[in-house]
């Protein structure tokens, strides 16, 4: 009795031995578990950071620098602006106000619906009676377009707005919870932003470019790519099929986004004034007079014709090829003259 109960307790001590082993295994086994799930974690949160010091990051976030930032909401905010504009990018190129308070509300990338949402949430900046600059880009009159067909209207295009807006208007543009992520955790959403800690972009410096670094043929050559990329993204065989029919329903409904602006203005004793930008003759050559009589004076027209409306497309004083940085955009000094010169026209300087 005595030999069984010892060999019971030898076994009963074996099987506890070998239960303790394994527990000391399958613990130490959690527990490098853990430690490498928590050092991922802390790798990822790591990667992140150092992506958002990357120029790559920085680039696409130049545009919004000049707005007064969300925290706390309208806290020290400079007001009183007497003018302000919008616009895309020739319109991010084209303004530098000195001697006036005024403010670009261009991010570089932006459609008119994002005009209308940025109008929206900055205009007690501006003084009563103040000037809002509505400017008229070659495709304004279709860019509705590009909100469904656009490569280039996804997560990083909105990403920037998601910065500058308040949160009940960003609730309600595409791509919510994807943009979210992507600002806390660019890597989570795009891969390219791995890639830039390896190989990172050049700082977007074409701000504070003085001069032109294109010879006349380049210009040309220039002028060129931007009708080809226009026609692709607008999936154009030529510039005049934007008159048929099939771009009608895009044409009224920015007409219908421009009203909407003009009206929020008018109702807060705003002046509206709507402007085109210069460009090189380069460019401006290569566009259809059709084009341009439909897609902007017919389009202006259809919308208020009695808005004051500036055209400096074809401005003789913003025909040197040295006020640009290529055949579209125009350089510092371009900037300041052109700045100069729409402010003595509206009687500001």
């Amino acid at each position: 009795m005595r030999k069984k109960i010892i060999e019971l307790f030898l076994l009963m001590s074996t099987v506890s031995a070998a239960s303790f082993i394994i527990s000391v295994k399958v613990g130490v086994a959690v527990t490098l578990f853990a430690a490498l799930f928590l050092i991922l974690i802390l790798v990822f949160i790591l990667l992140n950071i150092l992506i958002k010091r990357t120029n790559w990051w920085k680039n696409q976030f130049n545009g919004i620098t000049q707005f007064v930032s969300n925290t706390g909401y309208r806290d020290n905010i400079i007001r009183n602006y007497d003018i302000v504009n919008l616009g895309s990018n020739s319109a991010h190129f084209a303004f530098f106000y000195e001697g006036v308070k005024g403010q670009s509300w261009s991010t570089g990338s932006q459609g008119q619906d994002m005009d209308f949402e940025i109008l929206k949430y900055y205009h007690s900046y501006l003084k009563d009676g103040g000037t809002v600059l509505i400017p008229i880009m070659p495709f304004s009159a279709i860019s509705p377009y590009l909100k469904n067909h656009s490569e280039y209207w996804g997560v990083p295009y909105y990403s920037k707005f998601y910065r500058i807006l308040e949160v009940t208007q960003t609730a309600k543009l595409p791509y919510n919870n994807t943009v979210r992520k992507y600002l806390r955790f660019p890597a989570l959403v795009n891969w390219h932003a791995l890639v830039s800690l390896v190989i990172d972009s050049e700082p977007d410096k074409r701000l504070i470019i003085e001069e032109q670094p294109m010879m006349t043929l380049e210009l040309q050559q220039d002028a060129s790519n931007w009708i080809k990329m226009w026609k692709q993204e607008f999936k154009l065989n030529n510039l005049e099929d934007v008159l048929s029919g099939n771009w009608l329903s895009y044409y009224e409904e920015s007409v219908g986004i421009y009203k909407q602006m003009i009206e929020f203005c008018l109702e807060r004793h705003l002046k509206p004034v709507f402007i085109c930008i210069p460009m090189t003759k380069h460019l401006s050559n290569l566009f259809p007079q059709s084009f341009w009589d439909y897609m902007i004076r017919e389009f202006i027209l259809r919308i208020n014709d009695s808005v004051p409306f500036l055209d400096y497309t074809n401005d003789v004083k913003f025909q040197d090829d040295n006020l640009y940085m290529n055949s579209y955009f125009l350089n510092m000094r371009g900037r300041k003259l052109f700045t100069k010169q729409v402010l003595q026209d509206l009687g500001l300087r």
